[in-house]
């Protein structure tokens, strides 16, 4: 499985829909066509999708969750984000990947770039008076 995001952007993700309810569960008949195909409308629809494993998945399938979890990624084209316990959340981005890692390059390079902190001489004497007429 190749890992298209960068962490920043996968911990922000991970952040920001790590209390959604999963809306998908792959039960006792395993990765079956239905499945998956609910997977991606849900995923089209949204662009990130919690999934939950149960136990007759695991039984089933023959696979630990990581496996079921990587496997739904490939298939679906989408990228695992977090993988805790008995659920998995999916990200895909609705634009598409293209258009979406373009636009993150994109925002990388308009950061501004730092210039260098002026020294500046202070004038001891000119500060004293300044902040003594305040205070007359």
């Amino acid at each position: 499985m190749v890992k298209r995001l960068p962490g920043k952007v996968r911990r922000s993700l991970r952040a920001r829909y790590y209390d959604i309810e999963p809306r998908a569960w792959i039960g006792k008949r395993g990765l079956d066509e239905g499945i998956i195909a609910e997977i991606e409308t849900q995923l089209e629809k949204d662009g990130v999708l919690k999934v939950e494993i149960r136990k007759g998945a695991l039984i089933s399938t023959g696979m630990d969750r990581k496996a079921i979890a990587e496997k739904v990624a490939e298939v679906t084209n989408s990228e695992l984000i977090d993988l805790r316990g008995k659920r998995f959340i999916l990200f895909k981005p609705r634009e598409g990947w293209e258009r979406y890692l373009r636009r993150l390059e994109r925002k990388g390079q308009a950061r501004r770039e730092e210039k260098p902190v002026r020294k500046v001489r202070l004038d001891i004497a000119n500060f004293r008076k300044k902040f003594r007429k305040g205070r007359d």
